[in-house]
C-alpha cells in the first residue's frame, strides 16, 4: 500500500489484474451486445469468432508438430492400390498437415460446433447433452468433409466421423 497525496491509503494494483479486469469488462460488454442480436447475427458472430480461435489453435498445433505430409508421399495416379489402403493413406495425410492444414481443420471443427450449439441453445432455451451431441455430430461430419478423409463411400465416413465426435462429446459432457 502507498500513501496518496492527502494521506489516504491507495492500493497499488497489479498490472496483470488490471488487464484481466479490462478484458472481463470488454467480454461482458460483448456478451451483452450479442444477447440482444437476432439468431442469424448471433450465430454468424459466434461462428466467426470460434472459427478464428480454432484456426489460431490449429496453426499453433501445426507448428509444434513436424509437417509429416512428406512422410506420406502421394502415390502415382496409375498405381493400383487396395481401396482400404488408399483410405488409410488419405486419413493419415489429413491428420499430418502443417500449420495451414491444421488451422483449417480446427477452424471448421470449432466454428461448426459453436454455430450449431448457438442455434440449438437459442431454439431449445437450454444447453444440454442432446444439444452438445448434435453440435459434435455436425462438427465431426464437416471435419471429415474438409479434411479429405473418406474412402469409396464418403457418406459412410461422414456419418461415422459425426457419430464418433458425438459419442466422445456426450461422454465428456456427462463426465463433467
Amino acid at each position: 500500500m502507498e500513501e496518496g497525496k492527502q494521506g489516504v491509503m491507495v492500493a497499488a494494483q497489479n498490472p496483470i489484474a488490471q488487464q484481466q479486469a479490462w478484458f472481463n469488462y470488454l467480454e461482458n460488454g460483448f456478451r451483452a451486445w450479442l444477447a440482444k442480436q437476432s439468431l442469424p447475427v448471433e450465430a454468424g458472430v459466434v461462428t466467426a469468432t470460434s472459427a478464428a480461435q480454432g484456426a489460431a489453435i490449429g496453426a499453433f498445433m501445426g507448428t509444434l508438430t513436424n509437417d509429416a505430409t512428406s512422410a506420406f508421399p502421394t502415390p502415382p495416379p496409375q498405381a493400383n492400390l487396395n481401396p482400404q489402403a488408399m483410405t488409410s493413406f488419405k486419413q493419415a495425410q489429413a491428420l499430418a498437415g502443417g500449420p495451414l492444414v491444421q488451422a483449417r481443420n480446427f477452424a471448421v471443427m470449432t466454428g461448426v460446433n459453436a454455430a450449431i450449439s448457438c442455434v440449438m441453445k437459442r431454439i431449445r432455451g437450454k444447453e444440454d447433452l442432446q444439444s452438445s451431441m448434435v453440435a459434435a455430430f455436425g462438427s465431426g461430419a464437416m471435419f471429415s468433409l474438409v479434411s479429405g478423409m473418406g474412402g469409396q463411400n464418403q457418406a459412410t465416413n461422414v456419418i461415422s466421423s459425426g457419430l464418433f465426435f458425438s459419442l466422445t462429446q456426450g461422454g465428456i459432457f456427462q463426465a463433467l
